[in-house]
């Protein structure tokens, strides 16, 4: 392992699922979204580490590409739904959050891919 800052997945992990919660609170009590700020994968800590750090820690590696792309696509979805709970559509919303839709989906393949990273970045180089 290189030095560097290693980020904490499970801390990630946990504040992507908070901003789930976030959006099913909003659905529940009837409140806005900021779709722009749920969507900006860049600027939350994990996005940060994932094109700084990460990126030079391991570059071309297809572990780093598929958390990145895993991150991306968590980010773009949320902010889809973000979208639809502001329009009112909040049946497509909740399809979307709940088992089988498309950002429990993409929830679940972040955590995986965050999991993945974790195990890498803590094993012994060589």
């Amino acid at each position: 392992m290189r030095g560097g800052v290693i980020m904490d997945f499970l801390e990630q992990t946990q504040f992507h699922n908070r901003i789930c919660e976030d959006l099913e609170a909003a659905m529940a009590g009837g409140g806005a979204v900021d779709a722009a700020a749920v969507r900006a994968e860049r600027t939350c800590a994990a996005g940060q580490w994932l094109h700084g750090e990460g990126h030079r820690r391991m570059p071309g590696s297809h572990l780093h590409l598929h958390c990145l792309e895993a991150h991306r696509d968590f980010h773009r979805i949320a902010g889809q739904v973000a979208e639809q709970i502001n329009r009112g559509a909040v049946a497509d919303a909740r399809r979307a959050v709940r088992g089988g839709g498309a950002l429990a989906s993409a929830k679940a393949d972040l955590a995986a891919a965050f999991r993945k990273m974790r195990i890498a970045m803590e094993a012994p180089a060589g």
